[in-house]
Order: structure tokens, then sequence, then C-alpha cells
């Protein structure tokens, strides 16, 4: 099947986040959109029919999930992430991030230190801290290829400082990908956080909505494929950013080991969150059914839109730094050298700057933590000609930092 990813879908006036909440000072071009960690292609053509199937049956009430659901998720991590796993694996949220908080409120105690590689995606913080836990960071290498890395003496270092502080860490959030950086972590990699994990008596709780954009040789490893280290591992994931379903509640949880099931499933009831809402687990199960030829021609479209991104940028963009990311469809880029040049406050304020006077609208890297701080991120998941007229504008407000706001 041929999938038309250059094909424009204006998303004005449907309140998306990403297009409806920009900068439009009179006179202005519109900005490019550049940021929200959302797709401007359509969701698989399944996923539509299987909401308008749905949306067809007049009667909206409570809903039980069929037994078919789960079997796509197994069906899908096998063939996807050569992980085997039972239907009962599986329990189901409704969304990642409330799945965080979730794990955190889980595993953790008010007060306690909750582990986190920096930088970070924010939600991280921020469930952290409104659960009343402490975030304990632990920074991470960033190479000249743009990689970010640890090892077990980053983590050992993290945890002594915070027990020197008096916090117990009885947690990890992990992100796999990494998100913003894009590294798909290595078998090595992993086994060393699991290591640690068990060393410790930590709980890893690893976000991997990002699994299904990845672009090295070697395949994705989820944390679900470590057996042996079951009773260590909760692993969150969700159809949501594979197929552009942000605006839906379907997410899930796979926890092997049966204690972990148990306390997992005390805190859900707790919390009255239930299952996912009657469209949403249509549209997910849809996409999981039908969608692996659709993913597999979007990867190659983004890694080219990448490509693009990557090189425009170090051809036009003087001051910026971009990398190629082994995974997710966001590049991280250096602004510093373009921040100390105009004597920017920060990477908020360049921001701010491009957005009103370039017109394309990215990501603070701040965000993500203080080793975010000097960073862009970009998103490249938009039909080709877009992501060429916001990088037309980019190389315009970085070449010249002229006002970039009559360019069409």
């Amino acid at each position: 099947m041929n999938f038309d990813f250059d094909r424009i879908i204006d998303r004005h006036g449907t309140l998306a986040t990403k297009w409806d909440d920009l900068d439009r000072g009179h006179d202005k071009a519109e900005p490019i959109p550049l940021w929200v960690a959302d797709m401007d292609f359509p969701s698989p053509p399944e996923v539509t029919q299987a909401l308008l199937n749905r949306a067809g049956h007049p009667v909206y009430g409570y809903s039980m999930i069929p037994v078919s659901y789960y079997e796509t998720l197994v069906a899908w991590y096998k063939t996807q992430y050569q992980t085997e796993l039972s239907r009962h694996d599986f329990i189901l949220s409704r969304g990642v991030v409330p799945a965080l908080g979730t794990a955190v409120n889980t595993w953790s105690k008010a007060g306690e230190g909750v582990l986190i590689l920096t930088p970070i995606y924010p939600p991280f913080f921020e469930v952290i801290r409104r659960s009343g836990r402490v975030a304990v960071e632990a920074p991470m290498k960033l190479n000249d290829t743009g990689r970010y890395s640890f090892d077990s003496a980053d983590l050992e270092k993290a945890l002594a400082n915070a027990e020197n502080r008096g916090i117990h860490v009885s947690l990890m959030l992990f992100c796999s990908p990494h998100n913003p950086g894009g590294a798909v972590w290595h078998r090595a990699e992993l086994e060393s956080i699991l290591a640690f994990a068990q060393k410790h008596g930590i709980v890893v709780a690893a976000d991997e909505i990002h699994a299904d954009f990845v672009y090295t040789p070697r395949s994705f490893c989820s944390l679900a494929a470590f057996p042996d280290h079951a009773s260590r591992v909760v692993v969150i994931s969700s159809a949501n950013k594979t197929f552009n379903l942000g605006g839906l509640h379907a997410s899930h949880f796979v926890v092997r080991d049966n204690a972990l099931k148990v306390q997992l499933k005390r805190s859900l009831e707790a919390e009255w969150s239930g299952a996912p809402d009657i469209f949403s687990f249509a549209a997910a199960e849809a996409a999981y059914k039908h969608g692996a030829e659709w993913i597999f021609a979007l990867k190659a479209y983004i890694l080219r839109n990448i490509e693009i991104t990557v090189k425009r940028i170090a051809a036009e963009c003087p001051g910026l730094k971009a990398y190629k990311p082994e995974g997710t469809y966001l590049v991280w880029a250096n602004a510093s050298e373009h921040i100390a040049k105009l004597n920017l406050k920060d990477d908020v304020e360049l921001v701010k700057h491009l957005e009103i006077s370039g017109r394309v609208k990215a990501t603070p890297g701040s965000i993500f933590g203080s080793e975010g701080r000097g960073f862009i991120r970009i998103n490249a998941a938009c039909p080709r000609s877009q992501l060429e007229k916001g990088l037309d504008r980019m190389a315009y407000f970085f070449s010249n930092k002229r006002d970039a706001s009559s360019l069409t």
C-alpha cells in the first residue's frame, strides 16, 4: 500500500495544541510549528475506520476491554520487539504520563527520591514533584556525535549523593528510546541499569513510548525482554506516539512479576483510573492489528526528514549544531554558540525570538533539566514541504539574525 506523507492536512481550529497555540502577530506569517511531539500525518486508515465504526453505534455506555485487544499487544511485542509475553502481562491505563505518576505512587513513598537520567522528558520531573517525591538526577555525558550515555558509576554516584542527603531511593524512571536526545540504548546499557536495580532493590519503570521509531541497524530492546529481572522492571508504553493518537488516552503497563502486578493493580484501583475509553482502545487495537506496514513506511519518510534537518542546519544555521538521533522523530540541537553570540539570556529567550521573529516554533532545551540548557528540540514529523519551509526560516534567522516574519 502507498501512503501519502506529503499531504498537508489543515489542523487549524481543531484545538490542536501544536497549531492553535502559536504567536499570531498582526501582518506576520504564521509560525511553522516544529515543537510539540505529535505528528502532522493522518493516522493509519484502519484507525479512522475503527473510530467511525464505533461512533456509528449511538450508545456510548460502559464497556469491557475485549480479549482481542490484549492479543494484539502480545502480537506486536513478539513481531516488533522479539519479546514473548502473555496477555496477563499487560495492565491497561489512561496515558503514559498518568502511568508514570501511578508508578511513582506505587513504588516510592512521599519524601523519597526517584532516580532519573538527565536531560529527560519534562513530565518526569513533574510527576515526581507533584507526588511529593524528590528528583535524584544522574547527568548523562554527551559525546561528539550528540549521543548521550551513562555508566554504572554515574548511577552509583547519584544514589550515594542522595543517601548522603538522607534521601532513600526505591524507584528509577527511565526513558527508552531517550527523549530528547534520541539514543537507542544498547543491550549492555540496559543490563547495567538492571544490575544496578537488582543490587540496590530499586524498581525501574521504563517509558518506551518511542520504541517504534528506531533507525539503527540493531532493533529496539525492551526492558520487558529480560525475564530474569522481571521483579525489578515495569514497562509503560502506548500506541499514541507510534500512530499519532495523542488526543486519545490508551496506554499499558507490561509487568511480568506477580508481586509487582498485585501492587500495581492495588494502586490503579485506589486511583479509580479505570481502563481506556471505548474510542481509545478501538483506535489502538486497529493500529496494532493493521499498522505495521504504515509505520514501516513512515519511519523511512521521517528518517529522510531527520537527515535533511541535520544537513541543512549544519550548512545554513551558524551557531546551531544538530545531532542525528538513533530513534524518535525529534532532533536535538545545541544553540549555545548562537545564544552567546546574540547575548541572549538562555534557550527560552532564543526560542521566543525564533517564534516571534523567525516564525518557527521549537522547544527550549532547559525544560528537560539543567543538562538541556542551551539546546533546542525540533520535531521532524511533518510533511516535507512544511519542514523545508521551517528550515528556510531558521536558516534566515540564524544566518542574518533578522526578522523573518515577512517570509511566506
